[in-house]
């Protein structure tokens, strides 16, 4: 029997996807979920997101998606928000930064203590696992400051890391960074496919999880429709979400992974 771990990272986007993303916590249908922080409806999602997890699994993974870039997500640190505003950086400013070695490291290790710590205070737990928004993780720099950070913040049991990147040289490099923390890694696999058709997303499953490694993670981004996202998404991604709602809501999806020898983490 192969495990694997079938998560969602971007809790707190809109109601439509936490919803979606806590019916299928409870329901077993999906293995990890990861909170936004950051973004304006963190404050008031985060305690439905207590009752899911009284109500799910125990194997279930409740952590936290540190977001360093994009769009719906401010500074949590007050640094942060005074030198850059309400605005994180795009990801291809952060990469450009990177790769020159011009991140303000220290401003980073801030608002990667202020994420972390939000998530704990407010949830009164420790993240089971830590993300970060757009890969960006496995730029060495983010990767560094991010681990300094955890280990920082004292947690009792280390949290997971979920890879940014697949079997390689990156994944030699992330590991040895993240030794003196004492930090394991989630190996990423394929997302589950961006399909908007129910039919062709169960066909595509059927061989989805062939020749992946044990305890491999796979990024889904399931949702519904509500008014934020129709604002801020394309019909195409919406669909997508929708789609994989379904699928995974589906007692067929169950049957796919029985079939295949699979199991939920």
């Amino acid at each position: 029997m192969k495990r694997i771990t079938l998560g969602a990272l971007d809790y707190g986007l809109a109601f439509g996807v936490d919803r979606a993303l806590r019916d299928l916590a409870e329901q077993g249908r999906i293995s990890a979920l990861g909170a936004l922080v950051a973004t304006e409806l963190w404050p008031r999602e985060f305690r439905p997101l207590i009752e899911t997890v009284k109500a799910s699994s125990s194997r279930t993974l409740f952590g936290i998606t540190l977001a360093f870039t994009g769009d719906r997500v401010s500074p949590v640190s007050s640094r942060m928000h005074q030198t850059y505003g309400d605005r994180m950086f795009s990801r291809s400013k952060m990469n450009r930064l990177a790769l020159l070695r011009l991140l303000p490291d220290e401003l980073l290790l801030e608002e990667t203590l202020a994420q972390l710590g939000r998530y704990t205070v407010l949830m009164k737990r420790q993240p089971d696992f830590v993300a970060v928004r757009d890969g960006m993780l496995a730029r060495s720099s983010v990767a560094r400051t991010v681990f300094k950070a955890i280990g920082h913040a004292g947690f009792d049991t280390p949290p997971l890391i979920i890879s940014p990147v697949r079997s390689g040289l990156k994944t030699l490099r992330l590991q040895r960074l993240a030794k003196p923390y004492d930090l394991k890694f989630l190996p990423k696999a394929d997302p589950l496919p961006e399909v908007s058709d129910r039919e062709e997303l169960h066909r595509l499953l059927h061989n989805h999880f062939d020749g992946m490694a044990d305890m491999s993670f796979v990024a889904a981004i399931p949702g519904k429709a509500d008014d934020r996202l129709r604002r801020e998404e394309p019909k195409a991604k919406i669909a997508i979400r929708e789609c994989q709602y379904d699928v995974l809501a589906s007692d067929r999806f169950f049957h796919t992974l029985e079939k295949k020898d699979v199991f939920l983490n």
